[in-house]
């Protein structure tokens, strides 16, 4: 900018010229035009403030628009990975039921029991069937049969999934092997059993029209008691349909999936379904509020318009954004589809919270227009002053003097106001290279600085909400589905004395990688699993869902521990566009003899203490690990344990742990752990082994995630 001159130096020019001159009626004149442009300045800055408001507003309204679509896009995509998992387990059932009729002279029979009263509350599986179904058919009898090996992959499944009201497979021959907890509603009053004809319903119809996974709307229950929404998944062997794989979900259990994905100060979350339907808010707004009224409501029916626009676009599968009213207030909106189910996820943001930071820039420009009268009122004081000491000055030299002061200061301002004026849109660039008087070099200033914090402001505050918001929800999603599926009571089995088992698992950051696992296979076989995700974050806490779900069920098959890894490789292979694995660790022990079958994909070596010696490593070759190429073999060891043994597996979290010196703990220091105290029970000897590994990384921070799982061998018993 060009050097500045003060208003004072203009005021004692003219002081000058009125001594000389003395003349009282040309300066009253000049004092009166000076006046005048004193009221043009202050009504010029107000525009200029109305101007700066306006042009900041639309800037802000715009930037949030489009960051509003991106967060809102990722939040739809957050919670629809929550009915993909829904979606998977199911689809995962299905396959078991296919692959037990295609080879069903390779499988045992096992009895299913029908509802009982006292089973209500528990977690069961139990038959019913539809009124033309003959139970005393021996084809029927047989199939039962054959399906009573589903029994512990239905259990399995529901309780992997805290969403999941019950699962089942459904027959074309009428049977219908179910778990859940509501034994009580499929028995009559007379005692019977009830009828069901789960042909008849909409889960089996839909999905046996499509022949392809299908979700229906929402529905009520059969026995009317609460509402809810239902995946099928066709059973298909050889060719021929055999029946419907399900899983339902409470609509009220759905407030609890989608309570991560607020993103901001005030906003509101809501999730429509395809009939218009309110299916979850976290707002207070009556028109969103979760009431009965409201969830039965088709919202394309609302007597306010723009809300009636809204849904029905989202319910047409636009992904779209807008400002509505609401409750006589402004909010910003967008909403975009969840691809699995079909419904729309909705974001409001209130437009007061979004203009904040444009209120406090009107509030600093009234400021310096307050500041800037101050400053020429000043200067018109001693003016004032001047005039009535000197006298009248001379007509000519005093219309000059007038004339240049009207023009120092009036043509700068309007020069200051045109660039203003060009201010629009994406274009905030404000500079300023006139001559002039301080105050107005000032104000001038202090817009070009404004319009630079204005650009900052607007960047800083989309990416830091985008990027804080996308996370935040992102990480509770994968914290919570990796907390539950993780079995966290121990004694796990405390009616078997063969032996104690005990795991644990310490995540580096918000989301762990690892996982473990214990299973009863049935009741003379104990599965153990220990293992490894490669990546962090989402991703890796949803592969390691899906690859503790596909080796558990592949073990409750009977499978041995490599055929077991070869399933899971097999499936997990398919579709694994981010290129991730897992390292495993697997055995099958038969309770009865402590003989046992281990494969090693890829995973640490376990360590093994016999009940007359020290721990010492397990060393066995390795298998590739899981995931890393299709069609993959997996050799397998066996191994025996006696009375007294102990066992600890382990992942690389545990020798891997590096201190500030950036040396390893190594396995060294971690038999040396386990052997320090050879009489502890299994639960302190991991405590003990997780606290020298603290002990030795001090200050570092935590890189791997710690995982542990000791078991000790009391021997088989009668």
């Amino acid at each position: 900018m060009k050097k500045k001159r003060s208003l004072g130096t203009t005021v004692h020019i003219s002081m000058i010229s009125l001594v000389v001159f003395t003349l009282i009626v040309v300066s009253a004149t000049m004092v009166f035009r000076l006046y005048v442009i004193k009221g043009t300045l202050i009504a010029n800055s107000g525009k200029l403030g109305e101007r700066a408001g306006e042009i900041s507003s639309t800037s802000m309204a715009a930037e949030v628009d489009a960051g509003l679509k991106r967060i809102v896009t990722d939040q739809a995509d957050i919670v629809d990975s929550n009915f993909a998992h829904f979606r998977s387990s199911v689809e995962l059932i299905a396959s078991d039921a296919t692959f037990l009729y295609e080879h069903a002279d390779e499988f045992g029979r096992f009895p299913v029991e029908e509802p009982k009263a006292e089973n209500e509350g528990k977690l069961v599986v139990h038959v019913t069937h539809s009124e033309k179904t003959d139970m005393e058919d021996p084809a029927v009898i047989d199939e039962l049969g054959l399906l009573g090996n589903e029994s512990n992959t239905l259990m399995s499944t529901h309780a992997g999934n805290p969403a999941m009201a019950k699962c089942y497979i459904a027959t074309e021959s009428g049977l219908m092997i179910e778990a859940d907890r509501d034994s009580d509603d499929k028995i009559a009053e007379d005692g019977t059993v009830k009828f069901y004809e789960a042909s008849k319903r909409p889960w089996y119809i839909g999905t046996k029209e499509n022949m392809a996974t299908y979700f229906t709307n929402v529905t009520p229950e059969t026995s009317g008691k609460r509402i809810g929404m239902m995946c099928g998944t066709p059973i298909i062997a050889n060719g021929e349909f055999k029946g419907v794989a399900c899983a339902g979900m409470y609509l009220d259990d759905l407030d609890e999936m989608v309570q991560s994905t607020k993103v901001g100060k005030d906003s509101i979350s809501c999730i429509v379904n395809n009939n218009g339907q309110l299916l979850f808010s976290s707002g207070n707004l009556p028109e969103l509020m979760i009431t009965k009224e409201n969830a039965e409501r088709d919202l394309r029916e609302s007597d306010n318009k723009e809300l009636a626009d809204l849904v029905r676009d989202a319910v047409n599968g636009m992904e779209s954004s807008r400002i509505i009213e609401l409750d006589g207030e402004t909010y910003f909106v967008a909403f975009a589809s969840m691809e699995t189910v079909g419904w729309s996820f909705v974001i409001m943001m209130p437009q007061k919270v979004v203009l904040e930071s444009t209120n406090e820039l009107l509030d600093e420009i009234s400021a310096m227009t307050r500041q800037t009268e101050v400053a020429t009122n000043t200067a018109l004081g001693r003016l004032l002053f001047g005039i009535l000491l000197i006298g009248i000055a001379a007509v000519v030299v005093a219309s000059i003097t007038a004339f240049y002061m009207s023009k120092s200061i009036a043509a700068p301002l309007r020069d200051l106001t045109s660039k203003v004026r060009k201010i629009q849109g994406e274009d905030l660039d404000f500079e300023w290279n006139e001559a002039g008087d301080e105050e107005i070099q000032t104000l001038a200033e202090s817009f070009h600085n404004m319009t630079i914090r204005m650009k900052q402001y607007i960047d800083e505050v989309t990416r830091v909400t985008a990027e804080k918001e996308r996370i935040g929800a992102e990480l509770s999603v994968a914290t919570q589905i990796q907390a539950d599926m993780l079995p966290r009571i121990f004694p796990p089995f405390p009616e078997r004395h063969e032996f104690e088992l005990f795991a644990s698992m310490d995540p580096a950051k918000e989301v762990g990688g690892d996982f473990y696992d214990f299973f009863l296979v049935d009741q003379d076989h104990l599965g153990l699993v220990v293992a490894d995700v490669s990546g962090k974050g989402v991703p890796a806490a949803l592969f390691m869902v899906i690859a503790k779900t596909l080796i558990k069920n592949g073990a409750l098959m009977k499978r041995s521990p490599s055929l077991v890894l070869q399933y899971a490789n097999e499936q997990l292979c398919e579709g694994n566009e981010a290129e991730l694995f897992v390292t495993v660790w697997m055995a099958v022990i038969e309770i009865s003899t402590g003989k046992g079958l281990a494969a090693n994909a890829g995973h640490e070596h376990p360590a093994i203490k016999r009940a007359d010696g020290k721990w010492e490593l397990e060393v066995y070759r390795h298998s590739p690990a899981v995931a890393t190429m299709d069609g993959l073999k997996f050799s397998e060891h066996e191994f025996e344990l006696h009375p007294g043994d102990l066992l600890f597996v382990y992942t690389d979290g545990v020798p891997e742990a590096t201190n500030s010196n950036n040396e390893m703990f190594g396995t060294d220091r971690m038999l040396d752990s386990l052997n320090r105290d050879p009489d502890a029970d299994i639960t302190q000897l991991l405590r003990t082994v997780k606290k020298d590994v603290d002990e030795f990384t001090g200050d570092a921070p935590q890189f791997d995630d710690v995982t542990m799982l000791g078991l000790k061998w009391n021997g088989g018993q009668e």
